[in-house]
């Protein structure tokens, strides 16, 4: 995921990953990526992460694994108020 993290920075703080079973029982590949605060505003979120879901699925061209791909995100400072483990690095 570092080839894909270094590009995209600073607008993005980390990507991690799991693979695991989503509702209709596939095996899928989740993504947990966390943003710069700068680039979650409003104005820039939807450019933001349509750069990242390219970006990603260019460097691990999951279409040819044959896996669903799901990405989740979030902004710095909403996981430095949450802390939820799951979304710190791995």
């Amino acid at each position: 995921m570092q080839r894909a993290e270094r590009p995209l920075a600073p607008d993005i703080m980390r990507i991690m990953y799991t693979f695991a079973e989503d509702v209709q029982g596939n095996i899928s590949l989740f993504f947990r990526i966390v943003i710069s605060d700068v680039v979650s505003r409003p104005a820039r979120l939807r450019e933001t992460t349509q750069r990242i879901i390219t970006r990603v699925h260019k460097e691990i061209k999951s279409q040819e694994l044959g896996l669903q791909t799901y990405f989740n995100f979030r902004s710095k400072s909403e996981q430095a108020m949450l802390r939820e483990p799951f979304w710190e690095r791995q």
